[in-house]
Parts: structure tokens; C-alpha cells; sequence
């Protein structure tokens, strides 16, 4: 006599042994997520400022006219951008570069093309106490007046910052601030 034909699938029961391990698995995963997240969020938005102050800076040098960054807002809802001075005509001395109102869109004009981070592009990263507009010189990329610029930008929960830095020359690094963990990539201020 012939055996019956075994059953084929799982049982009730090992499907949802395996599907408590996996639920566990997740909760055990779910704070290193979140921690993943919210590092990358405030690190994605300093990167950003610090795209639109090179940017803002190679253009100054590229196309010989001053260039004024400016930062706008607080708490989550900020912005940065740049506005080029105006060409000006044969034989008159160049125009000064004029403050960005990074929240109209209109504005923050560098070689015919916007140059801003808008209001809510990294909605739950909130920025520090907001700096004074800078001015890069059009002939060495230099802030003028000469000195530097720092603004802190804070994480979701406030676990992590990153602090931008803009030495007098122009030139623009992030840095963890003392106090605040590590981030992978990124040095301590000093």
C-alpha cells in the first residue's frame, strides 16, 4: 500500500512563529533606523547650504561681480540664497551685490539662474541662531568685509548637530559641535 501524499505549505503555526521573530527582528531594528534618518536629514541639509555658499562663491570669481548670501527664518522654517550684482555697463564701476529674500522665488539670481534652498526643503531640521547676510568679493571669492560666518543646523529630535562654518577666504565646512555625537564623515569643531 502506497503512503498518502505528504502536505505541501506551511502550518498555521509556523507561519506565525516566523512572523513573530520577524516582528521582533523590526522592533529591535527600528531605533537604529530612526537614528539613521534623522542623522542623514540634518547632514543633507547642511551639505545643501553648503552647495549654495560654493556655488555662490565660484560664481563671484567666475563672472567678476559680488555675490551676497543671505539666511532667512528660524526654528524649521528657514532658508538660504544668493543674489549676484547686476552687470554693469561699459565704463561704470560695478553694482553692490543686494540681500536675497530667499522666500520669494522670484529672487536669489546668480548668472541668470535661482541659487537658493527654499523654505521647507528639510522641514524637521531646524537652524540656529541665523547669521548676518556675507558678500563674496569678486576678485578672490573672500568674504567682505573680511571674517567668518557659523550657523548650527539641529536634527528632528535635536539629537544631532551640525555646525557650517565660513572662514574669511569663503571657504565652507561642516563640523559636530562639542557635546553632540559623533557623525561618520563629518570632524569636530574645533
Amino acid at each position: 500500500m502506497r503512503a498518502a501524499n505528504p502536505p505541501r505549505g506551511f502550518t498555521l503555526i509556523e507561519l506565525m512563529v516566523v512572523l513573530a521573530i520577524l516582528l521582533v527582528l523590526a522592533l529591535i531594528a527600528m531605533p537604529s533606523f530612526s537614528d539613521f534618518f534623522e542623522r542623514n536629514r540634518v547632514r543633507g541639509a547642511a551639505t545643501e547650504v553648503i552647495a549654495v555658499i560654493d556655488n555662490a562663491r565660484a560664481e563671484a570669481v567666475k563672472n567678476d561681480l559680488d555675490v551676497n548670501i543671505a539666511m532667512t527664518g528660524s526654528g524649521t522654517a528657514w532658508c538660504v540664497g544668493a543674489n549676484a550684482a547686476t552687470i554693469p555697463t561699459p565704463g561704470d564701476p560695478p553694482d553692490v551685490a543686494g540681500a536675497c529674500d530667499c522666500t520669494d522665488t522670484a529672487q536669489c539670481q546668480v548668472s541668470g539662474m535661482r541659487l537658493a534652498m527654499d523654505v521647507g526643503a528639510f522641514p524637521d531640521v531646524a537652524v540656529g541662531d541665523v547669521p548676518d547676510p556675507l558678500v563674496f568679493d569678486s576678485t578672490l571669492g573672500a568674504i567682505v568685509p573680511l571674517g567668518g560666518r557659523v550657523v548650527t543646523l539641529t536634527s528632528p529630535k535635536g539629537k544631532y548637530d551640525v555646525t557650517i562654518e565660513v572662514n574669511g577666504l569663503g571657504q565652507a565646512r561642516m563640523c559636530t559641535p562639542t557635546g553632540k555625537p559623533a557623525m561618520s564623515g563629518i570632524k569636530p569643531c574645533a
